[in-house]
């Protein structure tokens, strides 16, 4: 006959055990890592969830990239929904806001800082510097990319796409000077600085460098306006105008394969569109650590080539191939939307 007791003391530690295996990252950040994870105790609990969910901003190319290769990887399921950054951060804040986040990570990029400081400051999100990733205690993954709450886990810098049928190699632009050539007049597809904030990087820059009276030229090449930056690199593929900026190659490359009469140039100084990985709280999130070995391999050198695999990608492990006329995004640029709108006769 079984002591009562005895039976509650070894039922305790049975189930002390298994808690112990579902959520050792948790606690060892808990406790501010005093007890750092590995990539095994990070898979052995995220067996345990089985799967997880990220948000992406990334293209659904990459996302689909980077959720299959994990997935085979670990045996662990990563599901995604693929939303622009702005959709992206407002369904996440509303579901974070009502306590039912959806999602385990995040990867934005346009407001990225504002989305990251906010949800840290909220308790929405867990910084990621102090969420007990290996890639990060070891030293591995490059501390100048851990910022505001997230991680930069890819570079694009923003160039002008041409179309190759209507502009001739000696009128591709090289210099910023050169899009505003009197023959390029009405013939500007550009995306609305408001469909995104990380448009707003390159517009602040130039304002800096250049200075109002480069917008005023700028305008008066009767720019045609579009919603977003993919509907104006389709037009621009159709014949529809000769020039569209700001785009980035990858987006590019798409229509390239497809046959479209598209290229690229790098026209310096530039910015860029710099990918942030979030994770949320482990307090809330429905699979922590699924989430937390997603990030420790997404930041990962192995895990960041996989991630980087199109043209006009960049690894902070390889910052070394950046133009060098390339300045990282400012936190302030979004508060100057208003400013650069009306530069462009934009309300």
């Amino acid at each position: 006959m079984i002591r009562r007791s005895s039976f509650l003391r070894t039922t305790a530690a049975s189930l002390a055990a298994l808690t112990f295996s579902a959520f050792v990252s948790i606690t060892a950040h808990a406790q501010g890592a005093a007890a750092p994870a590995t990539v095994d105790s990070l898979l052995k609990a995220a067996k345990t969830e089985g799967e997880f969910v990220f948000y992406s901003a990334a293209t659904e190319n990459v996302a689909k990239r980077i959720a299959e290769a994990f997935t085979t990887k670990y045996g662990v399921r990563a599901k995604y929904l693929r939303l622009g950054s702005a959709p992206l951060a407002q369904r996440y804040a509303n579901e974070a806001a009502a306590g039912v986040p959806a999602a385990d990570a995040v990867l934005i990029a346009g407001g990225a800082v504002a989305f990251t400081r906010d949800g840290v400051a909220k308790g929405w999100l867990d910084p990621i510097e102090t969420a007990n990733i290996p890639e990060i205690t070891s030293g591995e993954f490059p501390k100048a990319f851990l910022r505001y709450g997230g991680a930069i886990v890819q570079i694009a810098p923003w160039l002008v796409q041409y179309n190759t049928e209507l502009v001739k190699p000696a009128d591709v632009p090289k210099k910023w000077e050169d899009v505003l050539n009197p023959r390029f007049k009405g013939r500007l597809v550009m995306a609305d600085p408001k469909a995104a904030d990380s448009f707003l990087d390159v517009w602040a820059l130039l304002l800096d460098t250049y200075g109002e009276q480069f917008f005023v030229k700028l305008r008066e090449q009767n720019i045609r306006w579009y919603e977003d930056g993919v509907p104006a690199l389709q037009a621009l593929g159709a014949g529809e105008g000769d020039l569209s900026f700001p785009g980035v190659r990858f987006l590019a490359q798409g229509l390239i394969d497809k046959g479209a009469p598209v290229e690229t140039s790098m026209v310096l100084p530039t910015s860029g569109t710099e990918m942030y990985l979030a994770l949320t709280a482990a307090t809330k999130a429905k699979s922590p650590n699924a989430a937390r070995l997603f990030a420790n391999w997404l930041m990962s050198p192995e895990g960041s080539k996989v991630m980087n695999a199109d043209p006009g990608s960049y690894s902070v492990f390889a910052v070394g191939d950046l133009p060098k006329g390339y300045t990282s995004p400012k936190p302030e640029t979004p508060a100057r939307r208003a400013e650069i709108r009306k530069l462009f006769g934009l309300q």
